[in-house]
């Protein structure tokens, strides 16, 4: 074969390696026709491993014996080593009279018959990246025509490298684009110049009742009936804004312009993230600070207006000491509610120790004995019905506080004479898990129908002419609320206006 037909063929196989990405590719197609333009019994690809701190031998020729070892080579071993420091081609008649040569390479090749070797560099522009290595039996030897086809040909098996790199690159980023875009709970809508849905990720589903399949690659407005979407992309103004989303939820959109890295416009992507939460939390937010500044700013005034009034009338005044009395009431009032605010701030920030497990009948105990003096005052019966012990698994401080709460409020709400029973047995919750169920029942007014949905809301009071006079932060029942939910449990009331309340307390034993 004269060079002419040589290169002709070498062009063949230089169109045939970049024919796919694949590296495996690359070498089975230099496994196949390099003999064809390079004639060798033996063909290696020499690459670099960073990783490795070397270069790794593929053979692509088998031979009849043990080939080169498996292993990392220095760039001081071998002809390739050789090669890849100096960064020029390296032709002998016999691979063996090499001052590189090693035992596991060249060696193994000698031992085989083989004598003439070629070796030319793989380069990237000034980098070298590793070898071709040809090596042959007697009569071959090699020559400068040889050493230029060779050359042709790592310098194509380089452009393939090359190629699958940025291939492999690609793919990962794409693959790594497409898991962040199925994992994020936020809906991603892309569209072309032209409209057309280039992207639509799954979370489109939940948010918009829309398939990402069926929209992917239709224009928009043939394949979305949602006006707000459609309005959004119309605008086309990047920016934030809120959207209302079918089923009645709000997201946040943000609609920003896409472009390549050379700055060429694609198109338009719009990123819904539900913010309905967000939302109720800062009506919430809203609701609570109006309803403290309310509570508080009362008070206040009730303490400015007597002061007023104390030094406008003196020492002498006859109602001096009640008034007195008034402003420590409410300022008390006002300590007991921020107090109440504290501690409701802790539970509901899981800032308690941890837990243990306690016996809850002394707690029940302990709280009946710390309301018995108002209780007395009213004359009021208090009554037990307890088992010897049940143990569950609690913080003991805020157990005892919810206990306190629930009886406090009991005989509260009780007129003078009347009962309340604290009475605990054991159930069965969910799945079979043992509870233990406490009942807080009064004989008191009871609670109307329309305000029991809401006693347990922060700063919710029953507003009747039974509960006239009777004081409170509004803040008892949320705090007990917390402190059972925190516990795992749960707790419900019952009532009936004029017949008396009962609160039920459910806690898993421990």
């Amino acid at each position: 074969m004269n060079q002419a037909e040589r290169l002709t063929r070498l062009s063949e196989i230089l169109i045939e390696l970049v024919r796919s990405p694949i590296p495996t590719h690359f070498f089975q197609v230099l496994a196949d026709e390099a003999a064809a333009v390079v004639p060798h019994d033996y063909l290696a690809v020499c690459l670099e491993d960073q990783e490795k701190g070397g270069y790794l031998v593929h053979s692509l020729s088998g031979l009849d014996g043990p080939g080169p070892a498996a292993r990392p080579f220095s760039t001081h071993e071998g002809l390739p080593g050789r090669v890849m420091r100096e960064g020029r081609p390296c032709v002998l008649a016999n691979i063996a009279d090499a001052d590189e040569t090693v035992f596991d390479l060249e060696g193994a090749l000698g031992g085989a018959g083989l004598r003439a070797g070629l070796v030319v560099p793989i380069r990237r522009g000034l980098e070298v990246l590793g070898a071709l290595f040809f090596a042959a039996r007697p009569p071959q030897t090699y020559g400068e025509d040889d050493v230029q086809v060779a050359a042709l040909l790592a310098a194509g098996l380089s452009a393939a490298l090359e190629t699958s790199l940025a291939y492999q690159a690609a793919s990962d980023e794409r693959s790594t684009l497409a898991a962040m875009l199925t994992s994020t709970a936020d809906a991603v809508i892309m569209i072309n110049q032209a409209g057309v849905v280039l992207l639509a990720n799954a979370a489109v589903r939940p948010m918009l009742g829309l398939a990402p399949d069926a929209i992917t690659g239709r224009p928009l407005l043939e394949a979305v009936d949602y006006v707000p979407v459609r309005q959004l992309f119309a605008g086309a103004r990047p920016g934030t804004s809120e959207l209302p989303l079918p089923d009645g939820r709000t997201a946040q959109a943000s609609l920003v312009p896409v472009t390549t890295p050379f700055g060429e416009p694609v198109g338009l992507a719009a990123i819904l993230r539900d913010i309905t939460l967000l939302k109720n939390l800062e009506e919430m937010k809203n609701d609570f600070v109006n309803t403290v500044s309310h509570d508080l700013k009362n008070p206040i005034t009730i303490i400015a207006g007597l002061s007023d009034l104390m030094m406008r009338a003196g020492p002498d005044d006859a109602r001096h000491q009640s008034r007195c009395q008034d402003i420590r009431d409410t300022a008390q009032h006002m300590a007991e509610m921020v107090s109440d605010l504290l501690d409701l701030g802790k539970i509901e920030a899981g800032l308690d120790p941890y837990r243990e497990a306690t016996d809850i009948i002394p707690l029940v105990a302990e709280a009946l004995r710390m309301v018995t003096p108002t209780a007395e005052q009213k004359r009021i019966t208090l009554h037990a019905e307890l088992p010897a012990e049940a143990w569950v698994s609690v913080v003991a401080s805020r157990i005892r506080q919810a206990l306190i709460n629930l009886v406090d409020n009991g005989i509260k709400y009780t007129p003078e004479g009347g009962r309340v029973t604290v009475a605990a047995v054991f159930s069965a919750g969910s799945g079979g898990r043992g509870m233990v169920t406490i009942r807080v029942t009064d004989t008191g007014i009871g609670i109307p129908a329309r305000d029991l949905p809401h006693v347990f809301d922060k700063f919710y009071r029953v507003q009747s002419t039974s509960t006239h006079g009777i004081s409170g932060t509004g803040l008892g029942l949320a705090i007990t609320k917390s402190i059972v939910e925190t516990h795992d449990g749960r707790i419900r009331v019952e009532s009936v206006e004029g017949a008396g309340t009962t609160f039920v307390v459910e806690l898993p034993l421990a």
